[in-house]
């Protein structure tokens, strides 16, 4: 469609303006060699190759290889889509932790330095970063929130965002490997991977 200039050209504006899709790694331009072979009659590939290609692409989260919007197939009744990591909301969850033990250690450095020694509040809270960030890390990790990971995206039937919650809170069992849920929207339940954040619709049994 495009001679070699006006490629270069094209590449460079998306590259410039931020997209994640103008470079691409070997993987990736075998998977779109492949893909496009295919669309002409002509494949480079076995189905079986074609498919585990695809499937290591998922498992990175290659944008060429995700579903990021619903697609529902006619012959099984099945709607799929990938979903994303929720990272801010992940992030939110060692909040709590993070500050109970900011103020514990601004109030034993208080108590223990402050009587011998006056020290700025920035300071003390400088020194103890590292030690309050490992141990927020492990206290939400291994008590609060044991394995937690939270994704969002659209329902697979009715396209209505969707966040589902990985993991254990403070000693209550969640969902660990496969997570399922109902839509809040359209009521359709779906079951979400944890690893690969597909999520598909459940057909109910007869």
């Amino acid at each position: 469609m495009l001679n070699d200039e006006e490629f270069d050209l094209l590449k460079e504006d998306l590259a410039w303006n931020g997209s994640d899709v103008a470079v691409l790694n070997r993987q990736e331009a075998r998977f779109l060699a492949a893909t496009q072979a295919y669309m002409k009659g002509d494949p480079m590939m076995s189905d079986a190759e074609f498919d585990t290609l695809k499937s290591e692409l998922r498992e990175e989260g290659s944008r060429f290889a995700v579903d990021t919007e619903p697609k529902c197939y006619v012959d099984t009744g099945i709607c799929k889509v990938t979903m994303q990591e929720d990272k801010f909301r992940s992030n939110l969850l060692y909040l709590p932790a993070g500050a109970i033990l900011t103020v514990g250690w601004l109030a034993l450095g208080f108590e223990l330095i402050e009587p011998l020694i006056r020290i700025n509040p920035l300071v003390l809270l400088l020194l103890g970063a590292y030690p309050i960030y490992q141990g927020t890390l492990g206290l939400t990790n291994e008590f609060l929130f044991p394995n937690n990971k939270i994704v969002y995206g659209p329902c697979p039937s009715c396209e209505v965002n969707q966040r589902v919650y990985f993991g254990n809170i403070l000693g209550v069992e969640g969902f660990n490997d496969v997570a399922t849920s109902k839509c809040t929207n359209c009521k359709v339940q779906f079951q979400v991977q944890k690893n690969t954040m597909r999520a598909s619709t459940v057909v109910p049994k007869d």
